[in-house]
């Protein structure tokens, strides 16, 4: 166990014979089209991810609570973040046994079958189906595993397509700022099909539900003219050459890189606490500020509020998609993470002082946190999980880091009712605080400082 022989706790350095280029020099069309894979599919699960909020919003609308219980939209939601789970573990551990390939085949496939299986469920009404949300959450369960298998598949590819250690870093910013364009085009298809559909409620919410099938399709084909990358061709005749199993291996080097997991899995954790829950559950943000009484118009003013927070949120990506050429990882992802501890103080305080915040102070607040967090620890997390380690444990370890990421926003999702409901919004935002500066901490005492990642990657620029 420990650091790798000769490197000091927290910091890596580069092997230069160990290193294989991760592209061939004549492979720049399939770099392109592994990007573009990675990018297509982590936009679709995105998408799959935050529509959930608008779509559970319409069934409680259309069905009432007596079918669309708490604890029913409590089942929907949170069946898909374990599948998401389950899949960033075993898609993780697979693509570094049998290849990246197939596995990233496999998860679009997964995606297309059960967006629309989600949309397909029945009413529930007659004996032969079980109820509703019991359907929606076994399909989003499977759901969950496509769409947590896309993970640690898009960051290993893309960070694999990539030679130069600049250039990759902006490649994976620009795979993982699809988040903010799948959480954009769930609001901005919601509200194109109530101005424009004249559709009922419930051919509204199985439309976005199996919309998400239509980009996992597009990664589905353009994943069957993918072929392996170098580095993990490499990867594998090392194995062979060396007589080791791939478990072997795996352990061995699992053996030097666990303080570097412990790092990326519990900042990765640590952020989920506040991110997915302020982004899943932001109906519950905004509903005392929001006095619409008709269903369409609650549905219209929730889809509004989400686009304009994803608006925020990909304003951030681009920042730090222009930051990530010339700054540390280390940096943004400590200075991010105060910078939210921060700024999740003076909102408690803000809130505390103004129990009934306008809209508009309601709207800044989220797009601040979305900014911030996108263009720091939420792009650095999933860059650094992918670089932090080798080709032959490289997605298992970023299925394990994204996976403790997801468990971070179970914790959150089902802390943040019950801490706004007993306690109030002041003690959720100062909880969100308190896991930032956590964040912070953990960043500093488990984070590479000097740049320079696992032996068979280029290095990038030293802080």
């Amino acid at each position: 166990g420990g650091a790798p022989p000769g490197l000091p706790h927290g910091t890596m350095k580069e092997g230069t014979d160990e290193a294989t280029p991760l592209v061939p020099k004549d492979g720049e069309a399939l770099k392109r089209l592994a990007v573009l894979a990675s990018c297509v599919g982590f936009l679709a699960d995105s998408y799959d991810l935050f529509t959930i909020d608008l779509v559970v919003l319409i069934l409680e609308l259309h069905y009432g609570e007596a079918l669309i219980s708490a604890k029913s939209k409590a089942l929907m939601v949170s069946t898909m973040l374990f599948g998401v789970v389950a899949g960033q573990l075993l898609f993780g551990a697979l693509a570094d046994r049998w290849g990246r390939k197939w596995t990233f085949v496999s998860t679009a496939g997964l995606t297309v079958f059960s967006c629309l299986a989600s949309a397909l469920c029945g009413d529930g009404d007659g004996q032969a189906l079980p109820a509703l949300p019991v359907q929606l959450a076994l399909c989003r369960f499977v759901l969950g595993c496509g769409v947590g298998g896309e993970y640690p598949l898009s960051a290993t590819v893309s960070a694999e397509a990539v030679a130069d250690g600049n250039s990759r870093g902006q490649v994976m910013a620009l795979v993982v700022s699809m988040q903010g364009f799948g959480m954009l085009l769930a609001s901005l298809l919601a509200l194109l099909l109530l101005h424009f559909g004249g559709l009922s409620l419930e051919a509204l919410w199985r439309l976005l539900l199996a919309f998400g099938a239509i980009p996992s399709a597009i990664a589905f084909c353009l994943r069957w003219q993918l072929t392996e990358s170098e580095a993990f061709q490499e990867s594998q005749r090392s194995k062979v050459r060396l007589e080791q199993s791939h478990g072997q291996k795996v352990l061995e080097t699992l053996g030097s890189y666990w303080h570097l997991l412990l790092g990326t899995s519990s900042a990765w954790l640590l952020m989920n606490l506040f991110m997915y829950s302020l982004g899943s559950f932001k109906s519950s943000i905004f509903v005392a500020a929001i006095h619409s009484t008709a269903a369409a118009d609650q549905v219209w003013d929730q889809a509004l509020f989400a686009s304009l927070t994803s608006a925020f949120a990909i304003a951030g990506f681009a920042a730090g998609f222009l930051l990530i050429r010339s700054t540390s990882r280390f940096y943004m992802q400590f200075y991010g993470f105060l910078a939210l501890s921060a700024i999740f103080l003076g909102v408690s305080v803000f809130t505390q002082l103004q129990p009934n915040p306008s809209a508009s102070s309601l709207l800044m607040i989220m797009g601040l946190v979305f900014f911030l967090l996108n263009s720091g620890p939420n792009l650095t997390t999933y860059i650094l999980s992918a670089e932090c380690f080798p080709t032959c444990c490289r997605a298992t370890c970023h299925g394990v880091s994204a996976a403790c990421g997801k468990l971070g926003a179970c914790v959150g999702t089902a802390a943040f009712p019950l801490l706004q409901r007993y306690c109030g919004m002041p003690a959720v935002y100062l909880a969100c605080g308190a896991a930032s500066a956590l964040g912070a901490l953990v960043t500093y005492g488990l984070t590479p400082r000097d740049g320079v990642m696992a032996p068979d990657i280029p290095k990038f620029p030293s802080p």
